[in-house]
C-alpha cells in the first residue's frame, strides 16, 4: 500500500478487517491514522495499539450529518 506521509481514515476501526487496515496502513509509513468505530472506546483501543500516529472518534457513516 501506498500510504507513507498520507491522512487515512478508517471506518469500522474497533475490530475485525478495519481494525487491521489501520495497524497495517500505520505499518506502512501513514502519518495520522484516523480510527473510527460506533463505539469510541473500540475505535481508541485500536488507537492505542499503533500509537503516536494514530487517534479516536466515534462516528456512524450511516448518518450524513456525521460525515
Amino acid at each position: 500500500m501506498e500510504a507513507e506521509n498520507k491522512i487515512v481514515v478508517i471506518t469500522g476501526a474497533g475490530s475485525g478487517i478495519g481494525r487491521a487496515l489501520a495497524v497495517r496502513f500505520a505499518d506502512c509509513g501513514a502519518r495520522r491514522v484516523v480510527c473510527t468505530d460506533l463505539s469510541e472506546e473500540s475505535a481508541a483501543e485500536t488507537a492505542a495499539r499503533i500509537g503516536v500516529v494514530a487517534s479516536a472518534e466515534a462516528l456512524d457513516v450511516s448518518r450524513q450529518e456525521e460525515i
